[in-house]
């Protein structure tokens, strides 16, 4: 896994929200919350702002993926491929349906997935939660919300999700004069683990990492790209770390925040 080249950093306490913000990736919230059974879909949505309420307060922003039908790249392909691995039904539903399908099977159909997406998005807005649903794929406008919030509001900020690209992505594009933390919500027995935009760079990787790791993200192998065969990421850190020819090929990685 390519978050082992990171290393994590002490466990922050989150439960003093008073100078803090939090720009959550929706779509993990999507899976974290339990949907309670055999209620409606207005009972649902009731549910997910209680747990935004009693977890996040109201400092607190979400961000959706957006793909529609017509959405065309790599990342549509690839969520298309592993969504045929499990089918779920085609169902219209509004408030009042009640929800008969298990969540995760629900979710699966990338066409009911954005419907919900947007339902309850619009339910968030209507309580005054600030949401924002991307055009195509959420982790870039995660993490430059949290730069753009950092900025603006001048506290501290938390970037939650589960996506290692976010990871990535912050290490890459946050200026050194700030300090995001982002945290990756643990589940059962698995604990919270946060990490930090800053310390981030003091990782595994022997040259500078914030002018690496987008290059090395994307040629280990990522959702858009494929790997070298028989060699997984931690394999191709360490090959990139006694290598000073493939160094050079970092620059072509241009932060994507710029473009």
């Amino acid at each position: 896994m390519f978050y082992n080249i990171f290393d994590t950093v002490p466990e922050r306490p989150v439960d003093n929200t008073d100078n803090l913000y939090f720009v959550l990736d929706g779509g993990s919230l999507l899976h974290r919350v339990v949907w309670p059974k055999q209620e409606t879909f207005g009972d649902v949505y009731t549910t997910y702002m209680s747990y935004i309420k009693r977890h996040y307060g109201d400092e607190v922003t979400f961000v959706f993926d957006g793909y529609t039908e017509s959405s065309v790249n790599t990342k549509v392909i690839e969520r298309q491929r592993r969504s045929m691995k499990r089918t779920s039904r085609e169902i219209i539903f509004n408030e009042s349906t009640v929800l008969l399908d298990p969540q995760r099977q629900f979710l699966v159909n990338l066409q009911i997935r954005n419907v919900s997406i947007r339902k309850l998005a619009g339910h968030l807005e209507n309580v005054c939660i600030c949401t924002f649903v991307a055009t195509d794929d959420a982790d870039i406008h995660i993490v430059k919300t949290g730069i753009e919030t950092h900025e603006k509001i001048k506290k501290h900020v938390y970037v939650i999700g589960q996506d290692v690209d976010i990871l990535v992505l912050l290490t890459a594009l946050t200026p050194d004069y700030i300090d995001i933390l982002m945290l990756k919500e643990g589940k059962g027995k698995v604990k919270d683990r946060f990490y930090s935009s800053k310390d981030l760079r003091n990782s595994n990787l022997v040259i500078e990492c914030k002018k690496s790791i987008l290059f090395l993200h994307a040629i280990s192998g990522c959702d858009t790209t494929s790997g070298f065969y028989g060699k997984g990421k931690l394999q191709v850190v360490q090959l990139f770390n006694h290598s000073k020819y493939l160094y050079m090929y970092t620059n072509i990685c241009i932060p994507i925040m710029y473009v």
